[in-house]
C-alpha cells in the first residue's frame, strides 16, 4: 500500500511539474505588451542656449546629428501613422534608421489589441513598445531601430535620397513592412521624398532628480528644445509628468508649442 501511495505521489508531482512548465510556456508565448513611457516637454528656445542647458540641467553635450524623414509628397506614410526617420551623426560612422507605427488618439488597450492582432506578443526584444507622453496626449507606438554604418552616399556630409531609401527598404522589419501589405509599403517608400534635414544637438543631464535628455532642433530657421526622460513604471511616469510640468511652469521654462519633433519638420 505504501508503495502504491508513493507511486501515486510521484505521478502527482511529475504532473504538477509538467503543468507548471506548460503554463510557463503559454505565458511566455502570450506575454502581455507592457509599454514603457517617455515623458516629453518642449521648453522655451529663447531661454535655452547651450550655456543655459548646461547650467540648469547639469548637462553634458553628447552628439551633433542630422535628421531626415521619408514620406511621399502627400504624406501617405504619415496619414497611415507610419514614421521613417534617419539620423546621421557627426564625427562618427554611425547612422540610425527608426521604423515606427504610431496610434494617434487611440485608447491604449485598443492600440495594444491591434498590435497583438498583427502578430506581436511583447516578447520581441528588438522592438520597442512605448507610450509617448507630450502636450497632454499619450500615444502608443511600436518601433524598431536599426543601427548601421555610414556609406559613401549616406553620411553626415551627404545623404543621397535613393541610396537612403534603399537602406530603409533593405533593413525594413517584416512586421512593419507587412502591417498593411508589403506591396503597399514598398510602393509608398519608392515614391517617398526627403523631409529635412533638421540639425540637432543632444545633451545628457538631469531635472528634478530624474535623468534627462535634451535635444535642440534647428530647422529652416525655427528652433525647438525638447526635454525628456524614460520610465518603465506607469504610475511613476505619471508622477514625473506632473512634477516636471509644475516645475517648468513655475520657473517660466515651459513652451506654449508642444508639437512633436516629427511635426516640427514635416508640417513646414
Amino acid at each position: 500500500m505504501k508503495s502504491v501511495k508513493k507511486i501515486a505521489l510521484q505521478l502527482f508531482m511529475v504532473s504538477l511539474v509538467l503543468l507548471c512548465i506548460s503554463g510557463f510556456g503559454s505565458a511566455q508565448v502570450s506575454a502581455a505588451i507592457n509599454p514603457g513611457n517617455e515623458i516629453k516637454y518642449n521648453i522655451k528656445p529663447d531661454i535655452f542656449n547651450e550655456s543655459k542647458i548646461i547650467d540648469v540641467f547639469s548637462a553634458t553635450k553628447k552628439d551633433e546629428v542630422k535628421i531626415y524623414y521619408f514620406d511621399t509628397v502627400n504624406k501617405a506614410f504619415l496619414g497611415a501613422d507610419y514614421n521613417h526617420r534617419l539620423r546621421v551623426y557627426k564625427d562618427s560612422n554611425k547612422i540610425d534608421i527608426t521604423y515606427k507605427k504610431r496610434f494617434l488618439n487611440t485608447p491604449l488597450d485598443e492600440a495594444i489589441a491591434i498590435t497583438q492582432n498583427h502578430g506581436f506578443t511583447g516578447n520581441e526584444s528588438n522592438y520597442k513598445f512605448e507610450l509617448d507622453i507630450k502636450g497632454g496626449k499619450k500615444n502608443f507606438a511600436v518601433s524598431r531601430k536599426e543601427s548601421l554604418k555610414e556609406t559613401t552616399k549616406v553620411s553626415f556630409n551627404e545623404v543621397d535620397t535613393e541610396a537612403a531609401k534603399k537602406l530603409i527598404l533593405d533593413n525594413a522589419p517584416k512586421k512593419i513592412q507587412n502591417w498593411d501589405t508589403e506591396s503597399w509599403y514598398n510602393n509608398t517608400l519608392a515614391q517617398s521624398v526627403v523631409y529635412g534635414p533638421a540639425k540637432a544637438t543632444t545633451y545628457k543631464g538631469s531635472y528634478a532628480g530624474y535623468e534627462a535628455d535634451i535635444e535642440v532642433w534647428n530647422y529652416q530657421g525655427d528652433i525647438m528644445v525638447e526635454l525628456s526622460t524614460k520610465e518603465d513604471d506607469a504610475s511613476k511616469a505619471t508622477v514625473i509628468e506632473k512634477l516636471w510640468r509644475d516645475k517648468l511652469e513655475a520657473e517660466g521654462y515651459l513652451s506654449e508649442d508642444q508639437r512633436g519633433k516629427t511635426a516640427f519638420v514635416m508640417e513646414k
